[in-house]
């Protein structure tokens, strides 16, 4: 069987080739890119200063005071202490009891 020989091409400036769609092309086309989503301002985006999804922190000190506790919580597990934490497997059976729907 003859083996078949592909044509080498060589790149005139070191860069790999690709394949691209002309930007002009939408555009020139008149296909309503200028109107999707992407391309619109909406001003009711952001997201309400009064919403509160209710985990916090709300100031520097809570979040200072949740990364000692953590620490805290580290620390004695490192010592062997083990009573703060849970498996794997506890923490699934506990999803699973209170959301039976997540099985």
């Amino acid at each position: 069987m003859e083996e078949k020989r592909y044509p080498v091409i060589e790149e005139e400036d070191g860069s790999c080739m690709k394949a691209e769609e002309p930007i002009v092309g939408y555009a020139a086309t008149g296909s309503g890119y200028s109107n999707t989503i992407n391309t619109l301002e909406d001003d009711n985006a952001e997201i309400s200063d009064d919403w509160d999804p209710g985990i916090g922190p709300y100031s520097m000190e809570e979040l200072n005071a949740r990364i000692d506790e953590a620490e805290i919580f580290i620390e004695k597990a490192e010592k062997g202490d083990w009573s703060d934490w849970v498996t794997e497997e506890q923490s699934l059976a506990n999803l699973y009891s209170k959301y039976p729907w997540l099985r």
